[in-house]
């Protein structure tokens, strides 16, 4: 696997693999904390740096606009490593926030995971055409999705055409637009960075972020197997 985070549950195993995809701040504590989490649900998890070296930034913000490239080349990679790990049961999900949840969103519209979870993730530029869109969902797996109705970084009056293009596919979708909740209401960053983000008019929301996990913890434990458990609602 890439440099990274890597989160294990407690136990022998095995374990569903979530590959966890970071948002435009790369590999932040809050990023480690949301592996973490994960993994006292029962997964097992792996966040690679996409940012590791200068030559990977290139890559990822070429990757990210192209929807193609050595980015996805990665992602694939981490998703084999994780099946082929002992403590795996072979189903790997992926989960993306913001620039992450774009990542999550064209890997899992071209079936390179056994399901997503999509959140705040940028939609794909020139994609929203039904025809576009029905190119890129080409082998879709399931997908959770939470977006804020307060987003000024992703426009949300799109996303009801992402439903519809999931839809189309016949795959199992789970899609909810939070209202009064902003770009990032998932992250609960402090220091500079939750300065940034309140200068910039996103802020955590813990009502919409606990139904958000809720909802994603679910629907992870139906399509990947793991229960579950009673701090769920916590992220």
């Amino acid at each position: 696997m890439h440099p990274g985070h890597t989160s294990v549950p407690a136990g022998d195993g095995p374990f569903p693999g979530i590959v966890v995809v970071h948002d435009a701040y790369g590999m932040t504590a809050e990023l480690r904390r949301v592996c973490d989490h994960l993994a006292a649900q029962g997964y097992l998890v792996h966040a690679p740096s996409m940012y590791q070296r200068g030559r990977c930034l290139r890559q990822t913000f070429a990757s990210f606009v192209a929807d193609q490239g050595p980015a996805y080349d990665r992602l694939e990679a981490e998703r084999a490593a994780l099946a082929a790990r002992p403590d795996c049961t072979g189903r790997v999900g992926v989960m993306g926030f913001c620039l992450g949840g774009r990542f999550a969103l064209v890997a899992a519209g071209r079936g390179m995971f056994d399901a997503a979870a999509v959140n705040y993730g940028l939609l794909p530029a020139g994609k929203q055409d039904p025809a576009e869109l029905d190119r890129m969902l080409s082998a879709p797996c399931p997908v959770v999705a939470s977006y804020g109705d307060r987003d000024k970084v992703v426009d949300v009056a799109e996303v009801g055409k992402l439903r519809a293009g999931l839809e189309r596919k016949g795959v199992p979708v789970d899609l909810k637009v939070y209202p009064g909740a902003t770009h990032s209401f998932l992250a609960q960053y402090t220091g500079p960075l939750g300065l940034l983000m309140r200068v910039q008019g996103m802020s955590h929301d813990p009502e919409a972020s606990a139904d958000a996990w809720e909802r994603t913890l679910a629907f992870f434990g139906e399509h990947l197997g793991g229960v579950p458990t009673a701090e769920a609602g916590q992220g």
